[in-house]
């Protein structure tokens, strides 16, 4: 099982690789900028080579940046406090910027890890798992579209469902989305949502996770708070945040 400090130190590690850094960069006074490459072993989404990137860890900021935005990024965002980098008039002034170049902001979402500290915890009702290959039947059931992807670059690897009879009542999914890193995805069915089967299950396929010593993490966009708090009910601690950009239509 690992401690705290390796978890954070393997996330730094991948966060290193999609960001073309060096993992002392995380620990050095100030933000840097990073040549806009994609490296072997990066995580791969809808958003690869985007023209602007940054990820903001431990109070710094790596910002992954087409080097037409580097003297911009330089004068303005090099010097800032990356605790408040995601700040409204920050993103916006980014967001004009990105817009000379035909580009805007996308997205910007936390990060959580696992505190590998919890108590274990056990399911509320009864479950059922399903490997990679029993997955396979969920594809194009909305239901699941948080818990299972289904894409190639990222594949779902482990489910685990809660049951009411023969009901399945919420599902949480684990893609691959690089070596050692999964993401978990959850859904809870309207009906038997606010019973605490979706923070249950997060904890349920975490611990199955790091049983195997993979390291789970959980993304949610800023603004979701139901999301953020199944995290950390479910035993995760805020890590990062990253914004990423994309072409205009």
């Amino acid at each position: 099982m690992y401690t705290k400090k390796e978890i954070i130190e393997k996330a730094k590690a991948q966060l290193a690789l999609d960001y073309n850094c060096q993992i002392s960069d995380f620990e050095k006074e100030g933000n840097t900028i990073a040549e806009n490459r994609l490296l072997e072993g990066r995580r791969i989404y809808e958003s690869d080579g985007c023209f602007l990137k940054i990820v903001c860890i431990g109070g710094r900021a790596i910002i992954s940046a087409d080097e037409k935005l580097k003297p911009w990024l330089e004068e303005k965002l090099v010097g800032r406090d990356a605790s408040w980098l995601f700040d409204f008039f920050v993103l916006r002034a980014i967001d004009q910027k990105l817009g000379e170049f035909g580009h805007e902001i996308d997205r910007t979402q936390n990060f959580y890890l696992p505190n590998p500290e919890c108590n274990e915890v056990k399911p509320l009702t009864e479950i059922k798992w399903f490997d990679q290959e029993g997955i396979l039947q969920f594809e194009g059931d909305e239901r699941f579209d948080e818990a299972f992807l289904f894409e190639a670059d990222s594949p779902d690897v482990i489910g685990v469902a809660a049951l009411d009879g023969e009901h399945i009542m919420g599902m949480a999914g684990a893609s691959r989305d690089c070596e050692g890193l999964y993401q978990i995805g959850i859904n809870v069915l309207p009906e038997y949502e606010g019973r605490g089967i979706g923070t249950n299950l997060v904890a349920i396929i975490k611990q199955a996770l790091l049983s195997r010593d993979i390291v789970p993490f959980y993304g949610t966009q800023m603004s979701h708070l139901i999301s953020r708090n199944t995290a950390i009910n479910a035993g995760f601690f805020p890590a990062w945040s990253e914004l990423c950009s994309r072409k205009m239509d």
